[in-house]
C-alpha cells in the first residue's frame, strides 16, 4: 500500500495563452490531492476501483487514461481525498494524475525521490491531461510534480527542468524562486470543464486576429511578471495581474462572479485576477491584508482560501 499527495496550484500569469506556446507562471499551493493505492488481493478482482466504484472512462477519465498507459500490474484499489475544490481552476485534475502516477512509481518498485522520477511523472501526467482534455499545456502537471514555482517559456533559461513538445507547441519548463507573498484564492462555486473552456478559446483563436494578438500580449505580460517576481516588486506584480485579468476577459473566459470577486479583492490587494481556465472557478489576489481580502471575497459570495505558496511537489503522503 502506498499513500501519495500532490499540490494544487494558482497561475499568476499566462493561462490559456500557454496552450499556444506562450509563457506562464504557476505556484504550488498548500491544498493537496491525497491518494491511497494498493493492489486488490481478491481472486475475483478483475478491475480497478476508485472510492468503491469500478473505474470507467465516463466517471474516472483521468484514472482510466493514466492506468491504461502506465500500469500493467494487478488491479488496484484507490482511495482519494482532496483539499482542492473540483473544477475550481486550482489544478485538481493535475494533482490527481500526478499523485496517482507517483503511487504507480512506488508500487512498481521505483521511488518518487529517484533521479528523474518527477520528470517522468510530470510527462506522463501531461499526456494524461492531453488525452482527456484534447488540448493542454504542461503547466498544472509540472507544478504538481515539481512543486514550488514553475515557469513555462519559449526558450531554455536558468532553472530548466525539462523540454516538452506537442505538435507545433513546445515549452521549456523551469523552476523559479518563490518569494514570500500573501495569496488569497476566491472560489466562485461555479464549475466549468477545462476541455470546454480550452475549446472555446481555440475556436476564437483560429478565426480572430484580435484573439491571437491577445494571446501574444498575455505571453508578454507573463515575462514582465517574471521580472517583477525576481525583484519582489509586488506593486508591479499587482499591476500586471490586473492587466492579465483584462486580457483574459477579452478572451471571453471570465465570468460575472469572477469579476465580482476580483473587484471585491482589489481595494485590499496589490492585484487580482482569475486563475486557471475561467468560466467560473477561482480568482487569486496578492495582498498585505489577507484577512481583509478573505472577508471581502466572502461578502461578495465567494469561498476564500488563504493559501501558502511554494508547496512541495508530489511525495509519499506525510513526507
Amino acid at each position: 500500500m502506498v499513500q501519495t499527495s500532490a499540490p494544487g496550484k494558482v497561475i499568476l500569469f499566462g493561462e490559456h495563452a500557454v496552450v499556444y506556446g506562450e509563457s506562464a507562471i504557476a505556484l504550488a499551493v498548500s491544498l493537496r490531492f491525497r491518494m491511497r493505492v494498493e493492489t486488490r488481493t481478491s481472486n475475483r478482482a478483475r478491475s480497478h476501483r476508485v472510492d468503491g466504484r469500478r473505474v470507467d472512462t465516463g466517471h474516472h477519465a483521468y484514472f482510466a487514461h493514466a492506468l491504461a498507459a502506465n500500469w500493467t500490474g494487478a488491479p488496484l484499489e484507490m482511495r482519494t481525498r482532496s483539499e482542492i475544490p473540483s473544477a475550481s481552476g486550482m489544478g485538481s485534475s493535475a494533482a490527481l494524475a500526478v499523485s496517482l502516477l507517483g503511487a504507480l512509481t512506488e508500487l512498481g518498485g521505483g521511488s518518487i525521490e529517484g533521479e528523474g522520477a518527477r520528470e517522468r511523472i510530470a510527462r506522463a501526467a501531461f499526456e494524461t491531461e492531453y488525452s482527456v482534455q484534447g488540448r493542454a499545456s504542461p503547466t498544472d502537471t509540472s507544478t504538481a510534480a515539481f512543486g514550488q514555482g514553475v515557469l513555462l517559456a519559449k526558450q531554455a533559461m536558468p532553472g530548466l527542468l525539462m523540454h516538452v513538445q506537442r505538435g507545433a507547441a513546445e515549452w521549456y519548463v523551469h523552476s523559479i524562486k518563490v518569494p514570500r507573498l500573501n495569496i488569497v484564492v476566491g472560489y466562485t462555486g461555479e464549475k466549468s470543464g477545462t476541455a470546454d473552456m480550452v475549446g472555446k478559446v481555440r475556436k476564437a483563436y483560429e478565426r480572430s486576429a484580435f484573439i491571437r494578438d491577445t494571446v501574444k500580449e498575455i505571453g508578454k505580460v507573463t515575462m514582465e511578471g517574471l521580472t517583477a517576481l525576481e525583484r519582489e516588486d509586488v506593486a508591479r506584480l499587482g499591476e500586471l495581474m490586473d492587466r492579465n485579468h483584462q486580457l483574459l476577459y477579452n478572451l471571453g473566459v471570465s465570468h460575472p462572479k469572477l469579476d465580482r470577486l476580483v473587484a471585491a479583492a482589489r481595494p485590499y490587494s496589490h492585484g487580482a485576477k482569475l486563475t486557471g481556465k475561467g468560466g467560473g472557478g477561482s480568482m487569486v489576489a496578492i495582498t498585505d491584508e489577507p484577512e481583509e481580502v478573505a472577508r471581502a471575497i466572502k461578502a461578495a459570495g465567494g469561498e476564500p482560501y488563504i493559501a501558502k505558496i511554494g508547496a512541495p511537489g508530489v511525495s509519499r503522503d506525510g513526507d
